[in-house]
């Protein structure tokens, strides 16, 4: 790591420090420290995020939708090309016989990005909208 690090206290209740614990066994952290500083980068892009503003992000949209439903498919990739200056990669699956996933991947100002997920939203027979940003 190339910058200074500062030392702090956290104050925490035991059972949070055994699960903080466990997740560090589990993925393998070298260090608690290494798992806060971990989950102090996502916190930090969420408030960025949240906050509005017209930051650049890079992320992902996925989109869950009834393939069955008349014409989703048409307004699904209508929105994607009015919208391609923000998008970079288009990936389909099927999940089911019914159900098809996509997952689009974004960068540009937040504001578009949740333009985006918003116009996908509205869409008939879109089931579920995730939008999961990260910072560089």
């Amino acid at each position: 790591m190339s910058e200074d690090l500062d030392r702090i206290s956290l104050t925490l209740p035991s059972s949070m420090v055994d699960r903080l614990d466990s997740i560090v066994d589990d993925w393998e952290y070298a260090s608690r420290s290494e798992a806060i500083r971990d989950s102090l980068r996502d916190f930090f892009a969420t408030y960025e995020w949240e906050s509005g503003g017209e930051q650049h992000h890079h992320g992902t949209i996925v989109i869950v939708h009834d393939h069955h439903v008349s014409g989703i498919a048409d307004d699904l990739q209508t929105v994607q090309h009015e919208m391609a200056d923000i998008i970079t990669s288009v990936q389909h699956i099927h999940l089911s016989h019914d159900t098809c996933m996509e997952t689009l991947v974004v960068e540009g100002a937040g504001g578009k990005i949740t333009e985006l997920a918003n116009r996908l939203r509205a869409i008939g027979g879109v089931q579920q909208v995730k939008v999961v940003v990260v910072d560089e």
